[in-house]
């Protein structure tokens, strides 16, 4: 059986647009190769088989996507571009979104990103195609696809998935707190504090990093976020910051890191502390050794 001609038919659920103008310059500019994948942009949902969709699915859009599915023909993909349209984002918590897309139509990719690089939307719509091809043949969808399109790369200033120096983290808590769409969470596991940051929620605004008091926290350039809606959960950075016993009280408390070191202390004044004991403990012996 022949491959079907990828036709490609896009649906604003609700985005600022961002997404959209993105996904604009992925569709005319070259060197996103899409030209290369056989993509043709129609204009009636009927003649349709890659249905891409942006924004988190407001309660007024819901019935106009309802609509535009029940239109196509299978066999059809779905693409979900932008994190609003994965977890609804930074929207989530709205009276006014039924979202994510995926509470209406199966998804088949989903491309994280606020807005996502043009790179990895046209990686995500490839990995649409693949999918679609796979359905036509009557082939097994595959649960997880390998990058498809080569030789992109992001700038080193872009904001991309969030990564952690464990050695510097003291898990405060602050990325948390300040993180506006809920993609991180920090929780006591055992002695240890375990890091967990949600890549497929994140609108990667950098807040985390910005206010992280020792440069723990940060983001990459990594701008692939496409991934089969299979892996919508599990694509996540997960880090465990240890705990120590105090060696003097035996209390469990956490070490201080270099990076709270770096800002606390200079030059030599470093040695002056004693690591191995627990704040408590520490502010007793600081005193003995100010006053004895």
């Amino acid at each position: 059986m022949s491959k079907p001609t990828p036709k490609l038919f896009r649906i604003n659920t609700g985005s600022c647009n961002g997404c959209d103008v993105e996904f604009v310059a992925t569709a005319f500019v070259d060197k996103f190769q899409l030209d290369k994948l056989g993509v043709e942009l129609v204009e009636d949902i009927s003649q349709a088989n890659i249905l891409v969709i942006t924004g988190p699915l407001t309660a007024r859009s819901e019935p106009f996507l309802k609509d535009y599915i029940s239109r196509l023909s299978e066999p059809y993909a779905v693409v979900g571009i932008g994190t609003c349209s994965v977890t609804s984002g930074i929207f989530r918590d709205s009276y006014a979104i039924n979202g994510p897309t995926d509470k209406v139509v199966d998804v088949d990719i989903n491309i994280a990103g606020c807005p996502p690089r043009p790179h990895s939307i046209a990686e995500g719509i490839a990995k649409g195609i693949k999918i679609l091809n796979q359905k036509a043949s009557g082939e097994k969808v595959s649960k997880k696809i390998d990058m498809i399109l080569q030789g992109f790369e992001a700038p080193k200033t872009f904001r991309g998935k969030i990564s952690l120096h464990v050695e510097m983290c003291t898990a405060c808590r602050t990325c948390e707190t300040v993180c506006p769409s809920g993609a991180i969470n920090i929780t006591k596991v055992g002695d240890s504090y375990e890091h967990k940051v949600w890549h497929n929620t994140c609108c990667f605004c950098g807040n985390c990093g910005f206010f992280c008091p020792t440069g723990a926290i940060y983001n990459t350039n990594d701008f692939d976020t496409s991934k089969h809606q299979d892996e919508k959960y599990s694509d996540i950075n997960l880090e465990y910051i240890k705990t120590d016993v105090c060696s003097c009280c035996k209390e469990v408390y956490k070490k201080p890191t270099k990076g709270l070191l770096g800002k606390a202390y200079v030059y030599d004044d470093v040695n002056k502390l004693n690591s191995n004991i627990c704040p408590k403990c520490r502010k007793k012996e600081n005193f003995k050794r100010m006053y004895s």
